[in-house]
């Protein structure tokens, strides 16, 4: 490090004599800074317990069976039906292809199905859902009928 200030040193008043022959040699006394320096007691370190390892990719337990039919979240509030049908598939694949014939008009909706029970057969409901009321459910079935798309409006 570099000083701060220059050092202070003593000049010598004493002047050598032609008479001296010996070579005068001045002894100058290093000028050393001072700093006060606090002291700091530190306890005795105690022993920390090493981190513990985390996995952070757990494999998913395995999902329960679950039947999508009578377990699947139904729209609240009013809906459209489109179709029934004996078989689920054949009840979804009518819910894909209304919901290509007719995108603006369903663009707020959700397709699902329903199952119901008839004379001891399970029908399969192909339905859209989320008509906040009445009167949105039946403008959009009448979009639906203008396009050649047969369906009525029902309350959930």
């Amino acid at each position: 490090p570099t000083p701060d200030e220059k050092p202070a040193v003593e000049e010598d008043t004493t002047v050598a004599s032609a008479e001296d022959s010996a070579p005068v040699v001045e002894e100058i006394a290093p000028v050393v800074q001072i700093k006060k320096v606090k002291t700091v007691a530190v306890a005795a370190a105690t022993e920390v317990p090493a981190p513990q390892v985390v996995a952070a990719y757990a494999e998913p337990a395995p999902a329960p069976a679950v039947d999508p039919v009578n377990t699947a979240s139904v729209p609240s509030g009013w809906a459209i039906q489109v179709a029934s049908s004996p078989k689920q598939s054949e009840a979804q694949a009518f819910l894909d292809k209304t919901s290509k014939q007719a995108p603006k008009v369903l663009a707020d909706a959700a397709g699902f199905t329903v199952a119901f029970d008839k004379d001891g057969v399970t029908y399969y409901r192909a339905r859209f859902g989320g008509f906040g009321s009445k009167d949105a459910a039946w403008n959009a079935c009448s979009a639906l009928k203008k396009k050649k798309i047969a369906c009525y409006a029902v309350q959930q």
